[in-house]
């Protein structure tokens, strides 16, 4: 046997429920769609060598994960964060099409 409540908010509170409801939805909207992109590809979407995202990893300058003894991963977005934030300048990075 169910038994429902009904409970009567103030608009201001419904508002404030609704906007944490949509940011929300964003949230995990982003997050599903994150892209992460080998060495090359981080290299080739920040226009500089492989060699240069090699050592920015293991300066600590970027984030990642290693998926295997030699397989790194980078997600997109950190890697704009990251660059500028590191090199204080904006990188001209394109949007992915995958």
């Amino acid at each position: 046997m169910h038994s429902t409540i009904q409970l009567g908010l103030p608009p201001e509170q419904l508002s404030l429920l609704q906007s944490v409801k949509e940011l929300t939805e964003k949230l995990l909207a982003a997050q599903n769609n994150t892209v992460w992109l080998t060495t090359e590809e981080a290299a080739d979407r920040l226009k500089v060598s492989k060699q240069t995202i090699e050592a920015w990893r293991k300066a600590g300058w970027l984030r990642y994960v290693q998926d295997g003894p030699k397989l790194f991963r980078y997600k997109a977005d950190y890697l704009d964060i990251d660059v500028e934030k590191k090199l204080g300048v904006k990188a001209f990075l394109a949007p992915l099409t995958r």
